[in-house]
């Protein structure tokens, strides 16, 4: 378990979304960690902004994909309908990284770890905003990973690879990001 010790703006009530995310929240305000990082993963989500194109519709559901087998799977699941970006979230598992095509959020796994480098080139140039807690993550190219530090979850991001992505971070988001990169990455 670890403490929830956010510093999101006060606009975004993250304690609250995380608690409510488990059904079982701690009375202590802890969360277990797949639930916050998947509560990470939807406010991040709601402070990126993808190009108009990349929904077919403008009702489309923002689609967050889980590539790998990982704890977060069945949080991930739990964002099923909530909010980010005016849309539904859908939630889908993957197998394998071609299903990631319609993705709009992808949480790469920790059993994928060996094949970052493949999978963030597979993505290459797509508006799909990448997510991971693996070590260095941002350093092969990936757009914002998440960290342990001074006893909590943080985040790092690399601007250059949302560039890359065609994305744009609120400058709320970045403000808040325990470090700031511009790696090509070494894939």
């Amino acid at each position: 378990m670890i403490s929830v010790a956010w510093r999101w703006p006060a606009a975004l009530p993250a304690v609250a979304l995380a608690m409510a995310l488990s059904d079982t929240a701690p009375a202590q305000g802890s969360l277990a960690e797949p639930q916050a990082k998947a509560a990470f993963v939807l406010n991040f989500a709601r402070y990126v902004e993808w190009p108009e194109r990349t929904f077919a519709t403008p009702e489309a559901p923002l689609l967050i994909c889980l590539l790998g087998r990982d704890s977060i799977g069945s949080a991930l699941t739990a964002l099923e309908n909530r909010q980010a970006q005016g849309r539904p979230v859908a939630v889908r598992l993957l197998g394998h990284v071609d299903e990631t095509r319609p993705c709009h959020v992808l949480f790469i796994g920790a059993a994928e770890t060996r094949r970052l480098a493949y999978v963030l080139r597979t993505l290459a140039g797509q508006a799909v905003l990448t997510v991971s807690d693996a070590d260095g993550f941002i350093d092969v190219g990936g757009a914002i990973g998440i960290v342990q530090g001074e006893g909590r979850l943080q985040f790092e991001v690399n601007r250059e690879a949302l560039e890359q992505a065609q994305l744009k971070a609120s400058s709320n988001l970045l403000k808040l990001a325990r470090n700031l990169a511009n790696f090509k990455g070494k894939n």
